[in-house]
């Protein structure tokens, strides 16, 4: 019988150490408390991004004290701010201070705009070196899956380096040289429509924090009696460590065709196939011009992100003729722009509107057996029609007969010139003669 027990027991332990999943990078069973540090971007007279009423270093005060309430909820970690108040701090000394407190990792907290108010969506940047590279990859996998569960664009997760080859945001830089492992969130855009709906209000800055502590909790293993949850089973995703520094893709995408699938031209929408690939980073974005590249659309989503070829379908203006160019943008926001498709002049509109309206009145008319009142009504908007057409026509014949005017009196004044090049030349001959 013991050695049934001993054969089950080994079993059970066999079983538990195959299938529960390895907890978060950092944390070691039943050792001290984790510490981490929030670090509230900018500060003081450092205002951070300003976009209408909304300005960064408030913003992300408010962030991280939500983070830091929602994380001591949480057992087996201590939580600090590197300000508590509205002060300016340094790079250096904002990572100095979670170096003077032993903290295992720094999270510093952001909000985002771009030059020409274009990007949206949410980024987590991370060092490109060594285990900070691969502790903080390992965090924003968590950090980026939520931000998109919550209805965010995911920009990726990114490295950069400056002209020295070390990273170029100097919170990670900093950090790196201080065996400190950091991330950089930029939760949103500020100057973009597409992420207006998630920082407008307290509360939904409030949200961001409460994302951001149970990212940190899930990446630790943490549990909360207070929350009723226990993430001490949560899977991270595996990161090798790597050998050089990571350096991100400067490139733009090697590929961009484009295809036109489909045209409407009683409504003016057209249907193209863009096919585009990156062999070095992801399709973020796309933008369309139906005018050959004078001007572009908004930037579009690339959806599904995982695939090299998506359609989309937009709307031509009446009266243009259509000549069709994309840009496919990757995840470092360079951009490939395509082959050029031209297409036949485009009209919808007005008269047919109004054919259909005529025809829609005789049909009540028939139906309704009226007196032919009815009937009279849509024959006046038919010969309304027939007559704008006909003024056209006028005018494309008085147009086309002032044209040829010109032309005959072109030819003549060349002929005429001709003529007179050949007398000065007739001349010249007979002078040399004598």
């Amino acid at each position: 019988m013991n050695k049934v027990m001993v054969y089950f027991w080994a079993g059970v332990f066999f079983f538990l150490c195959q299938v529960l999943p390895a907890r978060g990078s950092e944390l070691v069973h039943g050792s001290e408390p984790v510490v981490v540090v929030l670090d509230p971007g900018h500060g003081g007279e450092n205002l951070g991004a300003e976009y209408g009423k909304y300005t960064e270093k408030y913003m992300t005060m408010i962030v991280a004290k939500a983070m830091k309430e929602e994380l001591e909820k949480y057992e087996g970690i201590t939580v600090y701010l590197t300000r508590e108040n509205d002060e300016d701090m340094t790079l250096e000394e904002r990572v100095l201070f979670a170096k003077s407190v032993n903290a295992d990792f720094l999270f510093c907290l952001h909000f985002n705009m771009s030059v020409k108010h274009d990007l949206f969506g949410a980024e987590v940047w991370v060092s490109a070196f060594d285990k900070e590279y691969q502790r903080g990859y390992t965090f924003a996998s968590v950090e980026m899956d939520m931000l998109t569960d919550l209805g965010l664009y995911s920009r990726g997760i990114k490295t950069k380096l400056n002209d020295r080859g070390t990273d170029y945001y100097g919170i990670l830089r900093h950090a790196t040289a201080n065996d400190l492992t950091a991330v950089l969130i930029e939760h949103c855009h500020l100057d973009q429509e597409n992420d207006e709906e998630f920082y407008t209000s307290p509360e939904s800055l409030k949200q961001f924090g409460i994302l951001d502590a149970t990212a940190v909790a899930k990446y630790y293993g943490l549990q909360s009696k207070q929350l009723g949850v226990d993430y001490s089973y949560y899977q991270n995703v595996e990161i090798p460590l790597p050998s050089t520094a990571v350096t991100p893709d400067d490139t733009a995408p090697d590929i961009c065709i484009i295809d036109v699938k489909d045209v409407k031209e009683d409504t003016g929408s057209v249907t193209v196939e863009v096919s585009a690939q990156d062999y070095d980073s992801y399709m973020l974005y796309y933008s369309y011009s139906y005018d050959g590249g004078v001007t572009f659309s908004d930037l579009q989503r690339w959806s599904p992100r995982d695939e090299d070829t998506i359609r989309f379908t937009f709307q031509v203006p009446s009266g243009t003729v259509p000549e069709i160019v994309v840009r496919a943008y990757n995840g470092f926001d360079g951009f490939t722009e395509s082959n050029h498709i031209h297409l036949p002049s485009i009209r919808y509109g007005i008269d047919e509107e109004e054919a259909v309206e005529a025809s829609n009145i005789i049909a009540a008319g028939e139906n309704e057996q009226t007196n032919g009142s009815v009937k009279e009504d849509a024959s006046d908007l038919i010969s309304q029609n027939k007559e704008k057409q006909e003024q056209r026509k006028e005018i494309t014949v008085l147009y086309f007969f002032q044209v040829s005017l010109i032309c005959v009196a072109i030819l003549f004044v060349l002929f005429a010139i001709v003529i007179l090049l050949s007398a000065i030349r007739s001349k010249k001959k007979r002078r040399r003669r004598k």
